[in-house]
């Protein structure tokens, strides 16, 4: 089958949804990823920019701010974003690389990308959302829908059901594992896969950090006067000189392969999104929130009501993330749970699996 997976072009977005694609290429489906120019060459399957060449989100956000009709409605910027500029680029650019080269069988799409679904219904070809987001569909996606007038019928999700556990969604959902996908990165210190030094933390913001230089300084600092040693990822724009002098325990890098890193971390302290959180929860790693934005809130707010970590505010009292890493590393009821929850998203299906599933729908 024609595989087309189509991602708002941003990390977040993108590298949930490549081991999906790896899994369809690897059952011999012709798989094309549209994406971002920024994204050609650097992933294991085709990739097209789904945007013209040159724009960048930053023109795609100033687009969005001039859009805006309610100031005063909290979501009117990512409406805006999500629902009206990023779809009147992605929609026309998908229908033309259809005309040139043929329809797909199956669309497959994140929850934030409505252009991908808008041309999908225009070209009469099936398509399944990818939740990209650890929160519920009925939230900001379901926003988007009533925006739109798009439905979503069929939903991949990787949320493990005890996180989503009373979310009556409507959709069909079909489960996923939470499988990590990474570029390769720089050398990480002897000492991260080093038994006899502990304990060892990841700290990061991810690759949008709203800004919050100060806020990663203080989780830095925190979490290396706890941990013996502490892997940290700025972040591709983050201006490292801004964080100042760092202990000599701390490995200071702008970007690492995640999942190789929490292989070997006792705690991880971050920002709260999917991305990692996912990645924390699926390696059993104990977490401290520090949310700045999006759905990251919500995210660190499950995380607590569920006992599998701590968050902490930003304008929280010094001293409060050392403790807060200090009580992850001595609470061992606390890590049982995390524990629990990392068995649980091991045995969802896989991506294979889930490629078998929904491509079976649309053959069958």
């Amino acid at each position: 089958m024609k595989v087309c997976l189509s991602a708002i072009p941003g990390h977040g977005h993108v590298l949930p949804m490549v081991p999906l694609a790896v899994a369809a290429a690897s059952a011999g489906h012709e798989v094309l990823f549209v994406a971002g120019s920024e994204f050609v060459g650097r992933l294991p399957v085709p990739v097209l920019s789904g945007v013209p060449q040159g724009l960048t989100l930053s023109d795609a956000e100033a687009e969005a701010r001039a859009e805006i009709r309610d100031p005063d409605d909290p979501f009117a910027f990512p409406r805006a974003m999500f629902g009206v500029v990023m779809p009147r680029y992605i929609a026309p650019r998908l229908l033309a690389e259809w005309q040139r080269h043929g329809l797909p069988d199956i669309v497959i799409h994140e929850g934030s990308n409505i252009g991908a679904a808008l041309a999908a219904a225009e070209a009469g070809v099936r398509a399944v959302v990818f939740h990209i987001s650890l929160s519920s569909p009925k939230g900001f996606v379901g926003m988007l829908q009533r925006d739109t007038g798009v439905r979503f019928a069929t939903m991949i999700d990787p949320r493990p059901s005890t996180w989503s556990a009373g979310d009556a969604t409507g959709i069909d959902l079909v489960p996923i594992r939470s499988v990590a996908w990474s570029e390769p990165s720089a050398d990480l210190p002897a000492w991260l896969t080093d038994p006899s030094v502990g304990p060892k933390a990841y700290v990061t913001l991810g690759t949008v950090a709203f800004g919050a230089v100060q806020v990663l300084r203080r989780s830095v600092l925190e979490t290396a006067a706890r941990c013996a040693g502490v892997v940290v990822a700025a972040g591709p724009e983050a201006n490292l000189d801004a964080l100042g002098d760092l202990p000599a325990n701390v490995h200071l890098e702008r970007y690492v392969d995640q999942a190789r890193v929490l292989q070997h971390v006792d705690v991880a302290v971050h920002h709260g999104g999917t991305g990692t959180t996912l990645g924390c929860l699926a390696a059993g790693v104990p977490q401290v929130l520090t949310p700045q934005g999006a759905d990251q809130f919500l995210n660190a707010a499950r995380l607590v009501e569920l006992g599998l970590g701590h968050a902490v505010a930003n304008d929280a009292h010094v001293g409060d993330v050392e403790l807060a890493v200090g009580s992850l590393l001595e609470e061992e009821s606390l890590r049982a749970r995390v524990r629990a929850m990392r068995d649980e998203i091991t045995a969802m299906p896989s991506p294979a699996q889930v490629v078998d599933d929904v491509l079976g729908r649309v053959g069958g």
